[in-house]
């Protein structure tokens, strides 16, 4: 930054850039139900948020019974108007979130506001702004239809935060047997993704869950592949 403004913490780290905006809560709900609702990759449920060319980003509080992911963000247009949720195959839980976005020239009430060369704000004292309490990258095992890997992950310092999960990698594979029930001549396909389910207010769980799970004429082709990246679980305020 050539001119401006930098405010940095005890520990270094920038919290206002004159240049650049910072993420500015909008808008949030408590105890949205999330449902699955049957098989494949289409069931997932939508929530909707108020219209707008700001990129979202949205934080999740999940339940205690399921594993959840956010799947994708709607757009109409260019305005991003809601994001899709989702959870293990045919069941449902509840989440809580709040959606973040960059900064605008109409926040209200007093207090201190920041603007950088192009007239957009960057800060307002008057705002809640996006804060970042701990970030863990996670590696997990590749999963099967046997095997369903996951890690738990503790944040003892913080109390019933929000969540980022990033990226929710997929995999997918195909079985032939007794369980679950296969009628002859098909097979058993599951699709599955990575997604975090709440153990404690200072503890959560991430790891692979059944997505897709259905039998599918025909033999299998003995897959057992995807993308398994590692993944970031950031802890937020």
């Amino acid at each position: 930054m050539a001119y401006g403004i930098r405010i940095k913490n005890s520990s270094g780290e920038i919290q206002i850039d004159g240049d650049y905006r910072n993420l500015e809560y909008k808008q949030g709900g408590t105890g949205a139900t999330i449902s699955h609702g049957g098989t494949g990759y289409t069931y997932a449920t939508t929530i909707g948020i108020t219209a707008s060319s700001l990129v979202p980003l949205i934080l999740i509080r999940p339940g205690t019974s399921r594993f959840v992911t956010l799947l994708s963000y709607d757009k109409s247009g260019s305005d991003y108007n809601g994001f899709k949720m989702t959870t293990e195959s045919g069941q449902s839980d509840t989440i809580d979130w709040k959606c973040y976005r960059e900064t605008t020239t109409n926040s209200t009430g007093y207090g201190m506001r920041i603007f950088n060369s192009s007239g957009d704000a960057v800060f307002h004292s008057a705002s809640e702004y996006l804060k970042i309490l701990q970030i863990n990258s996670i590696s997990l095992g590749n999963p099967s239809f046997s095997s369903w890997p996951y890690t738990d992950i503790t944040h003892s310092s913080y109390s019933n935060p929000y969540y980022i999960l990033t990226p929710i990698g997929k995999w997918i594979t195909d079985y032939v047997g007794p369980t679950p029930p296969i009628p002859p001549g098909m097979y058993h396909f599951y699709g599955m993704v990575i997604g975090m389910k709440k153990l404690s207010s200072t503890s959560v769980r991430v790891g692979w869950f059944n997505l897709a799970n259905y039998n599918i004429p025909g033999a299998p082709s003995g897959t057992n592949t995807g993308w398994n990246p590692t993944v970031q679980l950031i802890v937020c305020q």
